[in-house]
């Protein structure tokens, strides 16, 4: 587990683990970031990574992702600070799939409805990079037992290619953090914004092993 300063969220990240647990049974799939045809070649080049929504969850992934591309990669990795310079009104929603329309084993599912490819293109248009890494984080749950208290998150993503915009990668995985003794010393939402940002550290590592991209 990281160790380390964490920023207390506002209420409602906390709250949406508990509402969200109902419907958050893991596929069981663990695929930080898998590419969707391992013969094509995905070059490290000019990047944006895209919060999927305004959920705290989503930008927080978002951010972290961003930050552990540029420290660890050659990616040319556009911050989210300046995403929202040139994108007015980012982040905005990303309509997933219906849940139905996807298969439990995918290991390389396209998350985003169809529908939704124009609003991407005209993102990346504005953005002017060569790929847009979208990423959300549909599923959270708690699990509590006698040993403590484990939060759950379960993030989605793809990476598009342009021009084109053709989808080469996808992300579908769970990572966890535990409570301890030390819970009593930390905010509320500590375990779930560690194991969103150890869910950064593993897609990132990913990333780096399909694409060759580590500094």
């Amino acid at each position: 587990m990281i160790v380390g300063v964490r920023r207390r969220f506002a209420g409602v990240l906390l709250a949406a683990v508990f509402t969200a647990a109902i419907a958050a049974c893991s596929s069981g799939v663990y695929k930080p970031f898998n590419p969707i045809d391992e013969r094509r070649a995905i070059k490290p080049a000019s990047i944006a990574v895209i919060s999927g929504s305004h959920q705290d969850g989503d930008v927080k992934l978002a951010g972290f992702v961003t930050k552990q591309l540029a420290e660890r990669t050659t990616f040319r990795v556009l911050s989210q600070e300046e995403i929202g310079r040139r994108a007015p009104g980012y982040p905005s929603t990303i309509g997933l799939r219906k849940r139905e329309d996807i298969k439990d084993d995918d290991e390389k599912v396209v998350w985003f409805a169809p529908s939704e490819k124009a609003k991407l293109d005209a993102l990346q248009a504005r953005l002017r990079v060569d790929h847009l890494f979208v990423l959300w984080i549909p599923r959270m749950t708690v699990v509590t037992s006698n040993n403590g208290t484990t939060y759950y998150v379960y993030p989605a993503g793809n990476m598009l290619e342009y021009p084109g915009g053709r989808v080469v990668g996808s992300t579908r995985m769970g990572m966890g953090s535990s409570t301890s003794i030390l819970a009593l010393f930390r905010s509320k939402d500590y375990y779930i914004v560690d194991a969103i940002e150890l869910s950064a550290e593993a897609i990132v590592d990913d990333v780096i092993k399909v694409t060759k991209s580590g500094k």
